[in-house]
This record gives structure tokens, C-alpha cells and sequence, in this order.
């Protein structure tokens, strides 16, 4: 199934809960820890030089958190991803990058502002800032280097009714200085993802 397929799947199943929300709009509004585990799609988008020739692959990430919800509109959360991707250079050139898979350990934090909706639907933002750490997966094993990175993101999550479980989608961006193997440039990494997320009630 498709990105786009997932998000409007997520978004009709929303749209069409029918009912009135008032239970289930009285428990999101309670304080909870929300634990949640998600996978998907990783693909940095910037190029590594100037003429485009080196980049990366469309690739995977998995990933998880924890966080702590103050009421039915801010919640915050800590985050951690791992994402893989091959790098590739077209230039014919001999650079460390191309046929080189990158292994990347993303942990961040980040502020959620929502808005929930009649019938469980809630679409939310999110922003916030991290790391980022960058190990290429080759032998000899070359050294991996890390680097703060901001963050930005959209989701939609559903809060089943009568259940503690949801499920979402997530579209997010990481923002950081890539300065190795001959390169200087910053990056934009994306990942689009579903998951599943489990509400502890205070």
C-alpha cells in the first residue's frame, strides 16, 4: 500500500466515524502517557554537491516514543528512529557515497499541537529538535559523525472508540549540516509513516 493510499485510508476512516464524540472527546481530553511504535518510507531529498549528482535512495525507517499528553490540544513527545538508505552517485566519480548504505539514528523531541475532531479524527503539527547520527554500513567500517537537527512535521492519528489504541499517520522533516567524505551541504530528510499508539490514562 501506497503513502498516499495510507493517508487516505487514515483520513476517510476519520471522516466517516459516525456518533457523537462526547465519551471519547471527554477521555482525550484526560492527561495521558501515549506510547506509540510506527514504520514506513525514509528519503532525504537534498543532494550532497552542487551539480545533483550524489543523493540518496528512497529507503526505510522504524521507529518509536513516548509521550506525555498535557490535554486534548499539547502533547510532548520524545522520539526515536532508525532509517536506512543507499547513497548514489551518478557522476561516475569515486566517491564514498555511491553503492554505500547509511545507517541513521534520529532522537529528538518535539511539542504536538492537535485539533481532534467529532467522530475521533485529530489532525496535529509538531516541531522540535534532536540528533542525528550517521554511520555508514561498510568494511572496513568507516567512523560515523553526529549533528543536532531541527524538526518539523503534519499527522492525522483515530483514536478507536471505547479503546485505548489509535492509529496514525505522520509526515516529518529533519534539517541538519552533512560535512563529511568531501561534502558540505545541509540536508533534509524526510520519512512518511504509519503507526499505532497506546493511551495510558492518568
Amino acid at each position: 500500500m501506497s503513502r498516499y493510499q495510507v493517508l487516505a485510508f487514515v483520513g476517510l476512516v476519520g471522516l466517516v466515524a459516525a456518533g457523537p464524540a462526547g465519551a471519547q472527546e471527554q477521555g482525550q481530553d484526560r492527561q495521558a502517557v501515549v506510547l506509540s511504535v510506527q514504520g514506513g518510507g525514509f528519503s532525504p531529498l537534498a543532494h550532497l554537491d552542487e551539480p545533483g549528482n550524489v543523493d540518496f535512495k528512497t529507503g526505510y525507517n522504524v521507529g518509536g516514543g513516548l509521550g506525555y499528553q498535557f490535554n486534548r490540544y499539547v502533547a510532548l513527545r520524545g522520539n526515536f528512529t532508525f532509517a536506512r538508505a543507499e547513497g548514489r552517485d551518478i557522476s561516475g566519480g569515486l566517491t564514498r557515497i555511491g553503492g554505500t548504505k547509511f545507517n541513521r539514528f534520529l532522537y529528538d523531541a518535539d511539542v504536538q499541537l492537535r485539533y481532534p475532531l467529532s467522530g475521533g479524527a485529530t489532525p496535529y503539527v509538531f516541531v522540535g529538535g534532536g540528533g542525528v547520527t550517521i554511520k555508514p554500513d561498510v568494511t572496513p567500517s568507516q567512523d560515523s559523525f553526529t549533528k543536532g537537527a531541527g524538526k518539523v512535521g503534519v499527522g492525522l492519528s483515530y483514536q478507536i472508540p471505547r479503546s485505548n489504541v489509535g492509529i496514525y499517520v505522520e509526515g516529518t522533516g529533519w534539517v541538519y549540516k552533512w560535512d563529511r567524505y568531501g561534502f558540505d551541504k545541509t540536508q533534509f530528510d524526510t520519512t512518511w509513516s504509519g503507526g499505532i499508539s497506546y493511551r495510558f490514562g492518568l
